[in-house]
């Protein structure tokens, strides 16, 4: 199975999936973000279809030893019916979950982290494109919800 976690920056897309990871055996974390790293030279908008195929297929590769992967990445409509696509010709099941905690908080610097000019301008592209509030998957208020919590909601969705 790959979940693919969904939301804007500051969402607790990262935090979630690593709470997911730390507590049931079987699960590996696919950062996309970690595989733009590669190429940071490419323009974001160029790069994001090479990081969701690349993304895509290191959880190929993790299925094979059965292990299930979460994806986290802001995406957009186009970006999981790529991802869709790409996983067309195996027998892969896909599960999106997006975190929208309100636009409110996904603006407000939480815990160490302060959120930068560009993160805040990003938030709002996001959130004005529908990443935030997308025709597929399921959408889950993690506004007033530990991290724990909405890890343990998306694991009971799984089952």
């Amino acid at each position: 199975m790959i979940v693919l976690l969904n939301g804007s920056i500051n969402s607790g897309k990262t935090s979630v999936a690593k709470a997911m990871c730390s507590k049931a055996s079987g699960y590996a974390h696919i950062e996309v973000d970690s595989l733009r790293d590669f190429i940071r030279w490419m323009p974001l908008i160029e790069s994001i279809q090479l990081n969701l195929k690349n993304a895509v297929s290191v959880a190929k590769n993790f299925h094979e030893k059965n292990l299930h992967s979460i994806i986290t990445y802001p995406l957009s409509e186009n970006d999981y019916l790529f991802i869709k696509d790409l996983l067309s010709d195996t027998n892969i099941e896909l599960r999106a979950f997006t975190l929208y905690p309100g636009i409110e908080k996904l603006k407000m610097n939480r815990g160490a982290r302060e959120l930068t000019s560009w993160e805040l301008n990003r938030i709002d592209e996001l959130h004005n494109t529908g990443v935030t509030n997308p025709a597929f998957g399921i959408t889950i208020d993690n506004s007033n919800q530990t991290i724990e919590e909405t890890a343990d909601q998306i694991r009971s969705s799984l089952i």
